[in-house]
């Protein structure tokens, strides 16, 4: 087992999380634009390392730096803001999170990096908190149903704030606004479902690619729409 670093030769073995969908599942089709994505953007807005068993991916962590991370956090400088991590289901339980984690860990501190972020989730089956806990990452603030945690290299905190909405959707008519970040497949797979069915109404598509476009629309990894619901004078948020 060893860890390296991704690179352009990497491409074709990104999110093995995609070889564990049960056969059938729509949103797998997107794994082709999200890997497309991950090209264009390694070394601008994603970086990563795998978890090999030979030749073959069972873990990851994929990152960016806190400048350019395309996450809704206002995160000082030189702070590792984490993605997404994903363990093969054969290898957990093992010591290979622990192996891959402490590896990510001394690497990132020789690069000079003040420490880890991430925003860990309460769902079970996905980032959840209790695994950034086994790793030593410290809750720092909760919103929502999301909790970011830390893990100091060089410095012991860190100035960290969720960026506030600041998109105010029309009042005279139904609108929906849908924000494209296609990182992640399943994000990707929302996109195109939800574009389907705005096609009839009112629509706008942004494609992410500057921490000041997510500053201005509160623009958010995978998908956010926002629709003003006139019956209701209601605001609908969807991810």
């Amino acid at each position: 087992m060893q860890v390296k670093k991704v690179t352009q030769n990497d491409l074709e073995t990104t999110y093995c999380c995609m070889t564990e969908v049960p056969q059938g599942v729509s949103w797998a089709e997107a794994l082709p634009e999200s890997r497309e994505w991950f090209k264009n953007h390694l070394g601008k807005h994603v970086e990563g390392y795998h978890l090999l068993n030979g030749n073959k991916v069972v873990g990851h962590i994929y990152y960016e730096t806190s400048e350019n991370a395309l996450l809704p956090l206002e995160v000082e400088p030189d702070v590792a803001c984490i993605y997404c991590t994903e363990m093969l289901h054969d290898y957990m339980h093992k010591g290979y999170g622990k192996m891959m984690f402490d590896y990510v860990k001394e690497d990132l501190k020789r690069q000079g990096f003040k420490g880890i972020l991430v925003d860990a989730t309460n769902f079970k089956e996905y980032m959840h908190y209790e695994h950034f806990l086994k790793q030593g990452f410290k809750l720092i603030k909760e919103h929502d149903s999301f909790k970011l945690m830390y893990f100091p290299l060089t410095k012991e905190s860190i100035k960290v704030q969720p960026i506030n909405l600041n998109y105010t959707p029309a009042k005279d008519k139904v609108e929906v606004t849908l924000f494209k970040n296609f990182f992640c497949p399943v994000g990707v797979h929302m996109h195109h479902r939800i574009k389907r069915v705005a096609e009839n109404l009112l629509f706008m598509s942004f494609k992410t690619g500057s921490k000041a476009s997510m500053k201005a629309l509160d623009l958010i990894s995978g998908v956010f729409l926002i629709a003003f619901l006139i019956s209701s004078g209601r605001n609908l948020a969807l991810f």
